[in-house]
């Protein structure tokens, strides 16, 4: 996308829709660490399933977007696949390692916003 100014970053869809992403996966992190508790793990697991949802449909909007403007490079798809895959299968291991799992995935998330602003 090759930026040269901060409006040209925000006004470009492929970077809002990933910094969108990212949030989201900020967001899904807090959701997953407050309900650390059992007695509100229940709760709160539905809203935690749902902003992973939404965090997957919003990554597909990002590859499509990006994907008619200048194309997706493999570090990309390799990123849904870690989405798709590693984290959701992470759940079964362990709480905590499914908590640095998905922070990884938002590295990776990062990672993408950084190298296709670059």
């Amino acid at each position: 996308m090759q930026a040269t100014r901060l409006s040209e970053i925000f006004s470009h869809p492929s970077f809002l829709t990933i910094l969108l992403t990212i949030l989201m996966v900020i967001a899904n992190i807090m959701v997953g660490v407050s309900m650390l508790p059992k007695d509100v793990r229940r709760k709160r697991y539905q809203f935690h399933r749902a902003v992973y949802g939404a965090v997957l449909i919003s990554l597909g909007g990002f590859l499509f977007v990006t994907h008619r403007l200048i194309g997706n490079s493999l570090f990309n798809y390799g990123v849904l696949v870690y989405f798709l895959t590693v984290i959701p299968l992470s759940r079964r291991w362990n709480i905590t390692a499914h908590a640095i799992i998905a922070s990884t995935g938002l590295v990776l998330l990062v990672g993408i916003a950084a190298f296709s602003i670059f």
